[in-house]
């Protein structure tokens, strides 16, 4: 581990985070609640362990649910010294890797992957003699659910006469559709991303050899947001801890939101008997949000039959408002209204967000706000620049060796500094330093995490509450908070509407400082009421909102420049270190900082709680930083 000290990876833990990383039981479950710190403690306790050697980094897989987050892990290990001989990734890119290589062995033809099953469902005649463009989407959702859960066709309709699952169409049919595109798979010799799971738990237990050859490869194995898993993850960990248990978990099932795609989270909640002789390990304290923000998630949570203990780690912030409006037209226009009349500086470092659970929700949000000229951050894709089309190349190459293969190309036809093709080819050898192993896909994750090319525009972001998991802000406005969206009107059984209880939990805990509840009397003509997922909760007094911007100095305040300084600081260092901003300090720690101007490493961990040796570390670059600031 480079000679890491393990105390300094425990400096600014916790006492429950400490008891997490340096527990002597291999088999752990860590449940801990939002914004308590799950991904530090599980990236800690890879380092900790490799660092007090009762783990090998050769032998330690980390495993996730998106390339993004796998891209964050590696991010996190590499920045504590942790080399690229751990192996991180999601469940269906180490089997791809894994069956890649056992294909390559046995001297088979690899199979092609797909991840588009609506392309291919839907020109089925199983589907198509039956069903309207109108059904693809619940359809596929359907056939997802089923293979997610490694069910046959039969099996699937034995489940649904059951009652185990519910499905929108006579499951006959949907068992038809799922062996129609079972056979052409075969027959066109693909696979889609489960299936990569299936083959490789399927090739285990057929094959000892390939499983102990598995089990000798990754023998300590850490699992973030382990309430996603499904039954078809819970089985490849089963194939991979057999006849030793060096498991790791860290979940919360109160963010459980993906049952929709066949995930259980009564995998986490009964994990004393899933994994008998577990130790569980939990994170009561919120450091993210203010109490205000945890009160009202504790409410939520209580419509859901969610028990939560749960407390804020920060000083008082503003009272939680909840906010009625005539129509949606009157909500949009309160909330552009608000945002408009706002602390600037919050926009500029990208602290707003508007959150919504329907994309068609969000419509007259964007409307309004572009009325009331506030920026709207943008997605970063290059569009519309010359780099533009060189992304969408290196993004399809699903390889590693091809994305090298390509940076070399660029190289060699490139004219010199400046030209297109030199800027994305650096770019790409900056990801690829920081993920030896990553493909056009998590490249392209990568350039949406760090804007490497500068062309992130500031300003609110909108986003649905599904898409918001995992991130923050400093201010936080959900809309459409009224009944048949939240809980959503789909959400006919009681698992359904205790899982939107659980979406609506996630979505106010994504606010650190201040949270406002909008909800219409009346959408799309339509009366409505507020979502009772808030009966029992006394909103706050109503927010004091700001002077418009007009009476507002657009001169920059020394408190602006400092924060400029200090974001350019982080993104320095940053870069230095291979990590993301967001690693280094966050947001919501710089704005602290730009305000409070700490004069010493003790003031900094004071001030921020970053630890006393991590004040330490950073002091001297924020106190440059600063230097030159009025």
């Amino acid at each position: 581990m480079n000679g890491v000290d393990p105390a300094a990876l425990l400096a600014d833990l916790d006492a429950d985070q400490h008891r997490a990383v340096t527990c002597e039981s291999s088999l752990v479950a860590v449940i801990a609640g939002a914004g308590s710190g799950k991904t530090r403690v599980l990236t800690r306790r890879a380092a900790y362990r490799i660092a007090t050697e009762s783990a090998d980094a050769r032998h330690t897989l980390v495993l996730t649910f998106t390339r993004e987050a796998a891209g964050e892990l590696r991010r996190r290990l590499a920045g504590m010294g942790v080399n690229d001989q751990v192996a991180a990734g999601t469940f269906h890119s180490i089997s791809n890797q894994l069956l890649r290589q056992r294909w390559a062995d046995l001297d088979q033809a690899p199979r092609t992957v797909v991840d588009d099953r609506a392309r291919i469902i839907g020109g089925l005649r199983a589907f198509t003699d039956r069903a309207s463009a109108a059904d693809l989407s619940s359809v596929v959702a359907a056939v997802g659910v089923a293979t997610s859960r490694g069910l046959s066709p039969r099996a699937y309709v034995r489940a649904v006469r059951n009652g185990e699952l519910r499905s929108l169409h006579e499951p006959e049919f949907i068992a038809d559709v799922l062996t129609a595109y079972t056979e052409e798979k075969r027959q066109r010799r693909i696979v889609d991303l489960d299936d990569l799971i299936a083959l490789t738990i399927d090739a285990a237990e057929r094959d000892d050899s390939f499983a102990d050859a598995l089990r000798w490869r990754f023998r300590h194995v850490l699992v973030d947001e382990a309430q996603d898993l499904n039954p078809l993850q819970h089985r490849f960990l089963d194939v991979l801890r057999a006849g030793r248990d060096d498991l790791f978990l860290v979940g919360d099932p109160a963010q459980a939101i993906y049952g929709f795609t066949g995930s259980d989270p009564a995998l986490l909640t009964d994990v004393g008997d899933r994994f008998p002789g577990v130790e569980i390990i939990r994170l009561p304290v919120n450091h993210r949000c203010t109490p205000q923000v945890v009160e009202i998630g504790r409410v939520i949570l209580a419509r859901a039959e969610v028990d939560t203990t749960i407390e804020s780690a920060r000083g008082d912030g503003p009272s939680v408002r909840v906010a009625a409006h005539d129509d949606e037209a009157g909500e949009a226009a309160a909330v552009a209204t608000s945002i408009a009349r706002d602390d600037p500086t919050l926009l500029r470092s990208g602290n707003v967000a508007v959150l919504a659970r329907t994309h068609a929700t969000l419509a007259p949000i964007r409307a309004a706000l572009a009325a009331a000229g506030v920026a709207v951050r943008k997605r970063i894709d290059g569009a519309g620049t010359e780099i533009g089309p060189l992304l969408d190349e290196a993004y399809r190459l699903r390889e590693p060796d091809a994305l090298r293969r390509w940076i070399r190309d660029q190289h060699d036809v490139s004219e010199g500094d400046g030209d297109p093709r030199t800027t994305v080819a650096l770019a790409a050898n900056d990801f690829l330093r920081t993920q030896p192993t990553g493909d056009g896909l998590a490249f392209r994750a990568w350039v949406a995490a760090t804007d490497p090319f500068g062309t992130a525009e500031p300003g609110v972001e909108l986003l649905t509450f599904h898409a918001a998991k995992g991130r923050e802000w400093h201010t936080v406005h959900l809309v459409g908070c009224e009944t048949s969206l939240v809980p959503h009107r789909s959400a006919t059984t009681a698992a359904l509407k205790a899982e939107e209880a659980r979406l609506f939990y996630v979505a106010v805990t994504r606010a650190t400082d201040r949270l406002t509840v909008h909800w219409a009397e009346r959408r799309n003509g339509y009366q409505r009421r507020r979502t009772p997922l808030l009966d029992g909760f006394e909103p706050g007094e109503p927010v004091i909102l700001p002077p418009p911007p007009d009476l507002v100095s657009t001169e920059p305040t020394p408190r602006d420049t400092a924060l400029d300084r200090l974001h350019t600081w982080r993104a320095n260092a940053a870069r230095a270190n291979g990590i993301l901003p967001d690693a280094l300090v966050t947001d919501h720690v710089l704005s602290l900082i730009a305000t409070h101007r700490p004069t010493s490493p003790d003031e900094l961990d004071a001030l921020t709680g970053l630890g006393a040796i991590t004040s330490r570390r950073l002091f001297h670059g924020i106190e440059r930083a600063l230097q030159t600031v009025g």
